[in-house]
């Protein structure tokens, strides 16, 4: 399915060189503002243990694994949402992603360039998601200007007007619509305009193990801890290591900063894949055990559509058994029968992550 990630920040703060790691592409890095201008593409596997230890105990051909895409957006600049620099082309690249990669400098070195001349993650995150929050105020103002027209299926009612001007008085306060609650009729209006803050988002900071590092990252802390946002510190090299530890603001408030540990580069690509709010199920046999994804309280029958369009059309039953059950019986069917694990579930069961499914349909 085609979930994508975009990438996104300042120009020159390691966008590419994060990208380079996570797709194994050779996209340029260079030390100088805008030399990403068009948005590289990557395709990522999201790496699940899950996988081989079911392969442990089925034997099978092959193992494939799930897949997210990675955009690498050129830099923005203050102004991008009246046009400076690569604005409306960069506000436009993000509007095709479904969740949001921040990422932001939190070191200081004298050979990499800064587009303002000086290191400051929070004015530059400030910059940032004002720019994110401009253009949706634009969109808003731009709807309520044209408010006889429709929108696809949505009629600019009372309801949905009166919807539109608390998004905008609370846009004018500098909280982004992420942070609001809405109804389900709400956000599926809000969700056709395809709003910029509204999309879910995460901080990737670009650090080093030196103590002026360790302060902007106490100092974001401070700023962000009562908030529910994940950010994950890094330290990337031109060699394609990485370094890294995720945080929850809401739950820590001091950072040790000795957590920086040395991490597999997927731990960022999951952490994707869960911003998304995506889980995912297997389907396992001797040709492949393999992964899918599917958006969180999908049902089964939706979700058998993704393997062919005739499951979901013929679809009768699923037999479904949990990943955590399979894996304590080691994959020993007979006894999974035998002690009530495998279920029989109709169309309307909704999917949970990890579980193992074989569908019954008929055409």
């Amino acid at each position: 399915m085609g979930f994508k990630c975009g990438i996104i920040g300042l120009p020159n703060v390691g966008k590419s060189t994060l990208f380079n790691i996570m797709t194994n592409l050779k996209v340029p890095a260079e030390n100088f503002p805008f030399c990403t201008i068009k948005p590289n593409i990557g395709v990522v596997p999201v790496i699940d243990y899950r996988l081989k230890e079911i392969a442990q105990q089925i034997v099978s051909k092959k193992i494939i694994y799930t897949f997210i895409n990675f955009f690498d957006i050129a830099g923005l600049v203050k102004g991008a949402s009246k046009g400076a620099g690569l604005g409306n082309s960069f506000l436009e690249n993000i509007k095709e992603c479904n969740a949001i990669l921040h990422m932001v400098r939190c070191f200081n070195n004298d050979n990499i360039s800064h587009i303002y001349n000086s290191i400051d993650p929070l004015r530059d995150i400030e910059i940032i998601n004002m720019e994110l929050l401009f253009s949706d105020l634009t969109v808003l103002e731009k709807i309520l200007s044209k408010k006889n027209i429709i929108h696809k299926k949505f009629e600019y009612d009372n309801y949905n007007i009166k919807l539109i001007h608390f998004c905008i008085c609370q846009l004018k306060k500098g909280v982004p619509l992420r942070e609001l609650f809405f109804s389900k009729k709400e956000l599926i209006f809000l969700n056709s305009l395809n709003f910029l803050t509204l999309k879910p988002m995460m901080y990737i900071l670009n650090t080093t193990l030196h103590h002026s590092s360790k302060i902007m990252i106490e100092k974001i802390l401070e700023k962000f801890q009562k908030k529910k946002i994940k950010v994950i510190p890094c330290i990337i090299n031109n060699n394609f290591s990485i370094y890294s530890d995720s945080i929850n603001f809401a739950q820590k408030k001091i950072y040790n900063f000795n957590n920086i540990k040395n991490i597999n580069f997927h731990d960022i690509v999951r952490s994707g894949y869960m911003l998304l709010q995506l889980i995912t199920f297997f389907t396992a046999g001797p040709k492949e055990i393999r992964a899918w994804t599917v958006r969180q309280g999908s049902t089964i029958k939706k979700a058998s559509g993704l393997i062919h369009t005739d499951f979901e059309k013929g679809f009768i039953r699923a037999q479904v058994i949990s990943y955590h059950d399979f894996i304590y019986y080691k994959g020993d069917i007979k006894k999974v029968k035998k002690f009530g694990r495998l279920r029989l579930e109709g169309k309307k069961y909704i999917v949970q992550d990890g579980d193992i499914v074989t569908f019954l349909f008929n055409i």
